[in-house]
């Protein structure tokens, strides 16, 4: 896993880490402290597809794109899906990382160096800046805990420790 401090940089952001930190409720404190950008195709996989569904993350992220704490990447290019948008959409002079927490994309993006963040490490990062406290932060990656494999958990909650 890698781990990276990024605090207040630009992360291009797929759809399985934006609906963590938005179930988990942590999505406010995300945009607050980080410039986050989404493929226009996760906007369509997370909103669009959501509101057909009626699901309260739908309207969550839809609110935060309107109001501007989400911002779109409104690329010409067409992209079958969120993972490929995000490969093909970083660029390290615009983007410090890809925050995602999908496995098989996190493999694909480091065989191509592109760098990335997992949720957890995010909410690491805004510790060891200071934007949050020990506790804040514990009481954040437990609410987190059940979206997010073991391992990340425990990695974070032992540098915690540390």
């Amino acid at each position: 896993m890698l781990f990276i401090t990024i605090y207040n940089m630009k992360l291009l952001m797929d759809s399985d880490c934006l609906i963590k930190i938005t179930k988990a409720g942590l999505k406010e404190c995300m945009v607050q402290h980080f410039h986050i950008t989404l493929p226009k195709i996760v906007e369509v996989e997370v909103v669009d597809s959501g509101m057909v569904k009626n699901l309260p993350d739908a309207i969550i992220v839809r609110e935060n794109i309107k109001q501007k704490k989400l911002h779109v990447d409104l690329a010409k290019k067409y992209f079958k899906n969120g993972d490929e948008a995000v490969c093909e959409l970083y660029d390290h002079n615009k983007f410090k990382a890809v925050a995602t927490d999908d496995a098989k994309l996190i493999k694909f993006l480091h065989s191509l160096n592109i760098p990335y963040i997992v949720p957890a490490a995010l909410l690491y990062s805004l510790f060891k800046h200071k934007k949050i406290t020990k506790q804040k932060c514990l009481e954040f990656l437990n609410k987190l805990k059940p979206f997010i494999n073991i391992d990340e958990y425990s990695s974070v909650r032992i540098l915690l420790e540390v």
